[in-house]
């Protein structure tokens, strides 16, 4: 192995000298559960990614990739942290298409720059948009062959969040009810193996693979299998429609309600979620309701021609009616989009003001939701916990957080051992619980990715396959792979 000093030229030669970083209050900034890198490279291209990493292959150096650091909390602490290799520079939108509806990017392009890209790329009314938030003064009549499009995914963090990160945490979000999966999305890959080697997978049309789709080991696999640096996604037009039902219940057995007899019908709303009040009340948008003491809000966003939204509404407001509905409100277009904001921005919030949160995502089939739902209030009141939930009804997704002081040692205590009350509770019905964020000191207590399963046999072996080294976020997956 060479000097490291001379590694580093090496690397600075491939990536340009003001790219290679080792000073230590960079490096401080790349911390993964506080264990610092010995260098960060920003590469610009696919290219210089793979000649970083056969650098790093060679000198057998381990990697973190990164984007904008919005998931970097996100599994184990790494067992080992020589480079990493972050991706902010490859920000470039490689291929517009949307007459094929289809985009190429980069993994550093982000989230919010594609959708506000391609909301303005064709014209129709309330459109174009300056920004995610902000309309223009230029308004066009509708014109069904003029539509925008958008990239069906509803990521947290989607101010700042690269679609990189997006696609390694497998980000969907709660309009994935109507939209689907992220992977449903994702037509290819150019990706960076650990040897080096640059591996295309997939193209711009639906159809083009046959048999295994190598594509879609990408989404979720949190960069141990290589560096993402392209992809391209089959895009959606814009709804004609857009807009949130913001219902407010006094009780939790109202919501449920409300929300069962919602998915009793054959509407089709893009998304339903339930959150409780302290979930709510952390929403940073000024122009939404305070439902004072309702202990829980139901948000119901509703995309589509306008006839049918128009339908949904006056059906879904009349069904919140019948189960009990306090209140009610409705955020139309801007407003829509900027609670969507609100909400993937939650956590950011939720940080600001508890130094020790623990963040989870529950998972289980659909109809055990209800009793989830009840084993979440029941075990953080039972344990005298401040906590938030966002239920994304009809997906069998429930996120929770943990609002706790991070020098209060006994209620930590009592955190971590409600965090494995309800890991167990989520494996009775043949669910799992996986922690996205705590601290660091924490988080060997907890099970960061739940109880392993019988296919981690497959995931071991796709791993030694493709990194037999063992130097792609060593340690940070499942199961420690």
């Amino acid at each position: 192995m060479k000097d490291f000093r001379e590694i580093v030229e090496e690397l600075a030669e491939i990536v340009g000298q003001e790219f290679a970083k080792i000073q230590p209050d960079v490096l401080s900034g790349y911390m993964v559960d506080k264990v610092p890198p010995k260098a960060v490279v920003f590469p610009k291209d696919t290219q210089q990614v793979s000649d970083v990493v056969q650098v790093a292959n060679r000198e057998n150096m381990t990697i973190v990739p990164c984007g904008s650091r919005t998931k970097i909390a996100m599994g184990n602490p790494p067992t080992r942290l020589d480079l990493v290799v972050c991706t902010s520079r490859m920000n470039h939108m490689i291929d517009v298409d949307t007459s094929n509806l289809t985009i190429t990017v980069e993994a550093g392009v982000k989230f919010r720059d594609i959708q506000a890209r391609l909301a303005t790329q064709e014209d129709r009314c309330y459109l174009p948009l300056d920004d995610l938030l902000t309309e223009a003064d230029e308004v066009i009549c509708s014109d069904r062959s003029h539509n925008g499009c958008f990239l069906p995914i509803d990521p947290s963090y989607a101010n700042s969040a690269t679609i990189g990160g997006i696609i390694a945490a497998n980000s969907s979000g709660p309009r994935r009810l109507l939209y689907r999966n992220i992977r449903d999305s994702i037509l290819g890959v150019r990706m960076v193996a650990p040897t080096g080697e640059i591996i295309g997978a997939g193209g711009k049309t639906v159809k083009n693979v046959s048999g295994y789709d190598v594509s879609k080991l990408a989404v979720g696999s949190m960069g141990s299998l290589g560096i993402t640096c392209e992809m391209t996604f089959k895009l959606v037009p814009l709804p004609e429609k857009m807009e949130t039902l913001l219902i407010s219940f006094g009780s939790f057995s109202d919501a449920s309600a409300f929300t069962d007899h919602v998915f009793e019908t054959h509407l089709l709303p893009a998304s339903v979620e339930v959150m409780n009040r302290e979930a709510y009340r952390h929403l940073d948008m000024d122009s939404i309701p305070d439902f004072g003491s309702n202990g829980y809000v139901s948000a119901t966003a509703l995309e589509g021609c306008e006839q049918a939204v128009d339908r949904m509404r006056s059906e879904i407001l009349d069904m919140a009616k019948a189960n009990g509905a306090k209140s009610d409100t409705d955020l139309k277009e801007e407003k829509h989009l900027s609670f969507r904001l609100a909400v993937s921005d939650l956590d950011i919030n939720l940080a600001d003001r508890a130094s020790g949160l623990i963040k989870a995502k529950l998972n289980y089939p659909i109809s055990e939701w209800k009793g989830i739902v009840e084993s979440v209030e029941n075990t953080f009141s039972d344990a005298n916990l401040n906590y938030t939930f966002n239920v994304h009804a009809g997906s069998g997704i429930c996120l929770t957080s943990l609002l706790v002081d991070r020098s209060d040692a006994e209620t930590m205590d009592r955190a971590v051992e409600a965090m494995n009350i309800l890991l167990a509770r989520c494996r009775e019905v043949e669910g799992n619980l996986v922690i996205e964020g705590a601290p660091t000191e924490l988080k060997e207590r907890l099970k960061i990715w739940g109880e392993v399963g019988s296919d981690f046999v497959v995931m071991k072996r796709i791993k030694e396959q493709i990194d037999p080294s063992g130097i792609m976020n060593p340690g940070r997956f499942v199961g420690g792979l």
